[in-house]
């Protein structure tokens, strides 16, 4: 019996950042642009050569600097496609050059989560973002535990269980459509055998 061809990939787009994200991002970057402030003053006053104002206008050089690397990978990260393959879910990140995958033999469920939306924000980060450019990395969340977030919109949450990771949570624009799309993914692969 010869098996059926495997479909071809659906591509969904990433939902834009929440207003919650969008504060986080804009302050941070504001915060950059502030601390640069000392350092043009003295410069256009011209006392940025006196020996006192050298320590400060490095200060805020390295503040600004190192705010700005933090933005930039925290842009890199943002999540910008999630795809649907025939035997996995790819999260296709903005300079990553490696996207995310889910292989489908390590899914247990999938489902919308808009009930989380106010979580990422109440719970409690564990590493690299909680808003800059949407919400990334491990979270420890109150009242669901251990997660991993890839997301850009809280109140667009689609769950994934895995296997032999924390939940996936993760913002499609259309987390419904999504949804139904993933769960008829999984039963083709089944079907096939591909799972």
């Amino acid at each position: 019996m010869t098996r059926p061809p495997a479909p071809a990939p659906a591509s969904f787009a990433v939902a834009p950042l929440d207003a919650y994200a969008e504060r986080i991002t804009s302050g941070i970057a504001l915060l950059g642009g502030i601390t640069l402030l000392p350092a043009l003053f003295l410069a256009l006053s011209g006392l940025l050569l006196r020996a006192g104002a050298v320590p400060g206008v490095l200060v805020s050089l390295a503040i600004a600097a190192t705010l700005g690397t933090w933005l930039l990978l925290n842009y890199a990260a943002q999540p910008v496609e999630y795809v649907i393959d025939a035997d996995r879910v790819l999260i296709r990140r903005r300079w990553w050059r490696q996207p995310l995958v889910v292989r489908f033999d390590r899914l247990v469920a999938v489902s919308t989560a808009g009930a989380l939306a106010d979580v990422p924000r109440s719970g409690v980060r564990q590493a690299f973002n909680a808003g800059v450019f949407g919400y990334h990395g491990p979270f420890t969340l109150s009242g669901l535990g251990r997660v991993f977030l890839s997301a850009t919109h809280r109140e667009r949450l689609v769950a994934i269980a895995r296997h032999d990771g924390p939940p996936l949570l993760i913002s499609p624009a259309q987390p419904r459509l999504f949804v139904d799309a993933l769960r008829q993914a999984l039963i083709d692969a089944a079907t096939r055998g591909d799972r």
